[in-house]
């Protein structure tokens, strides 16, 4: 899965806040912040935009580090619950993740023909998610917005 924003990575002064952060959560938790954690939080941290939890783990051993997918797998439910990353539901084949911890929402547009991911802002739909939050006596957390296209050639060979 290839991502066709321009790459962009955290700036350093949200590194440390966002280890902080991270290692409180694991503390709460009666949890260690362990060298391979910190490794995995630092992959994370370098990725500009989706991931997947297989390209993490292969870049992570191509560059010499040795975890297992099993504690990617784990480390990234912990970013989950710590709110440092958020889980995108772009297709039910894969888990894709990305950093949010400070970050506007994005949303995302899915080229069902290549599996190619925009991100775009969502100014307007943001508005509209608080806007539905508050008329139910709620505040926003969080929301997901992907569009799904295909190439207008797609389109007409299927009989759209």
């Amino acid at each position: 899965m290839t991502t066709a924003r321009p790459a962009t990575t955290v700036e350093e002064p949200l590194i440390q806040p966002l280890c902080a952060i991270f290692r409180r959560f694991l503390k709460r938790q009666d949890l260690k912040f362990t060298p391979e954690r910190a490794k995995i939080l630092d992959a994370v941290l370098s990725k500009p935009g989706v991931f997947e939890a297989d390209e993490l783990l292969f870049e992570m051993r191509q560059t010499g580090h040795r975890v297992s997918k099993a504690t990617i797998y784990r480390t990234l439910k912990h970013l989950i619950e710590a709110g440092i990353i958020t889980e995108v539901l772009l297709d039910a084949k894969q888990a894709h993740y990305q950093l949010s911890f400070g970050l506007e929402t994005k949303g995302h547009l899915v080229n069902v023909d290549d599996h190619r991911i925009v991100e775009f802002t969502t100014p307007e739909l943001t508005t509209i998610a608080r806007r539905i939050c508050k008329e139910n006596g709620l505040d926003l957390v969080s929301f997901r917005y992907v569009v799904y296209g295909v190439k207008p050639e797609s389109s007409k060979a299927k009989g759209a």
